[in-house]
């Protein structure tokens, strides 16, 4: 029988309490190092914020990248700093914030898309069209896929790139599952537009056949149609395409008025074109259509047919535009057969009433209230497509701003 000595079994409790003391031991000192690293990260926070606030941004962001490197979680801080400098305006600190990240190998995929969208909006803001469109095209398949891409589609138009547009804008529907086809339309009419006046007319054609396919009976692409079957001397085709406009959307005859009646001209059919036009006031005499009505009427038939016209129109439609056409329209009159002392009423009259048509007639965005003299596809204060309404407003508008 095996003899244990009494000495061994009094050692054995303390060899187990020597070993429990021992792992408390090194768990003690395990949470002091990591006290020591939380520590050392909240310096070189606090140093680097200290850095910022005393306008040394190329350490601070140096000192912040370190942190980055010990911290992954602290990335979500550089992009805070980098978004805070860009809308501050200084897109140079910003674009070094991202350009640190972005660079970077050790970045999870979506940091790494989030960092060059980032980037790619601080080129845009600096105007470094090329550098932003390089970046935002690094951007993956992502949460920030469709952000990029509306970037990129923003920049295009800046530039007038119309073709990228085009194509940005499709593969924005695909990510979005949402319509474009009113931009689509428009940029190919656009590319139109700038091939008509480059006499590229089978240009003109082919981008007149791709915004119908965007959107059947779209206005501006059935006037690009007219004006195209206009430069090849075919004056009845281009007067059936707007005759299109007449029926379909009339509030944008005003656009093609003149057009109408120099092919109607053309064809010897210029009081009939003129009575198409008299047929549209019914419904549309508060814009620029009258303006146009009351010019060729004079012009074809006579100033008392063009008073009896407006007589007519302010009965139906007053406006202070229509009002100002009628004064005008008489003073003319008056200037042929007259006494001086009415033409001189009809004159001060007529010089108040322009005065005041001319202040108060604008085009109104729908979506962000810029007023404007003149007609706009795109809303040159949102950068919104077919955001104003075709008819002249003569109303003030509280708020929006104007030119």
């Amino acid at each position: 029988m095996i003899q244990i000595e009494t000495s061994w079994l009094l050692l054995l409790p303390a060899m187990f309490g020597i070993g429990w003391l021992a792992s408390r031991w090194d768990l003690r000192l395990e949470n002091r190092m990591d006290e020591r690293e939380r520590m050392r990260q909240q310096r070189s926070t606090f140093k680097g914020l200290s850095l910022l606030l005393n306008e040394q941004p190329d350490q601070a962001i140096e000192a912040l990248v370190k942190i980055a490197q010990l911290d992954p979680e602290t990335i979500e801080l550089h992009f805070a700093l980098g978004n805070l400098f860009r809308r501050r305006g200084e897109t140079e600190r910003a674009i070094r914030v991202h350009q640190h990240l972005a660079n970077r190998d050790d970045l999870k995929p979506r940091d790494r898309d989030h960092a060059a969208y980032e980037l790619g909006r601080d080129f845009l803001r600096a105007g470094l069209l090329d550098r932003a469109e390089a970046s935002l095209n690094r951007v993956g398949n992502g949460k920030f896929a469709a952000p990029a891409k509306e970037s990129l589609l923003e920049m295009y138009q800046v530039e007038r790139d119309w073709k990228k547009a085009i194509i940005a804008a499709t593969e924005l529907e695909g990510l979005q599952g949402k319509s474009h086809h009113t931009e689509i339309a428009q940029f190919h009419c656009e590319l139109g537009q700038e091939a008509l006046q480059r006499k590229d007319l089978a240009q003109v054609e082919s981008s007149i056949q791709q915004a119908l396919l965007a959107i059947p009976n779209h206005a501006r692409a059935l006037i690009l149609q007219g004006d195209y079957l206009l430069a090849l001397d075919r004056p009845a085709q281009a007067i059936e395409a707007w005759d299109i406009i007449a029926q379909a959307h009339p509030a944008y005859m005003h656009l093609l008025a003149d057009r109408w009646m120099a092919a109607h001209t053309t064809l010897d059919k210029a009081d009939a074109g003129l009575s198409r036009l008299c047929q549209l006031l019914e419904t549309q005499a508060s814009g620029e259509l009258l303006d146009i009505v009351q010019k060729h009427m004079t012009k074809i038939r006579g100033s008392e047919a063009t008073e009896a016209m407006l007589v007519e129109v302010m009965q139906h439609s007053p406006s202070l535009s229509a009002l100002s056409k009628l004064a005008e329209t008489r003073l003319a009159l008056a200037q042929s057969n007259g006494s001086a002392e009415r033409i001189s009423d009809l004159q001060a009259t007529l010089n108040l009433l322009k005065q005041r048509a001319t202040s108060l007639a604008r085009y109104t965005c729908g979506n962000c209230g810029f007023r404007a003299r003149r007609f706009y596809w795109q809303c040159p204060g949102c950068n919104h497509w077919e955001a104003y309404s075709p008819r002249r407003s003569e109303g003030a508008v509280p708020s929006g701003p104007s030119m």
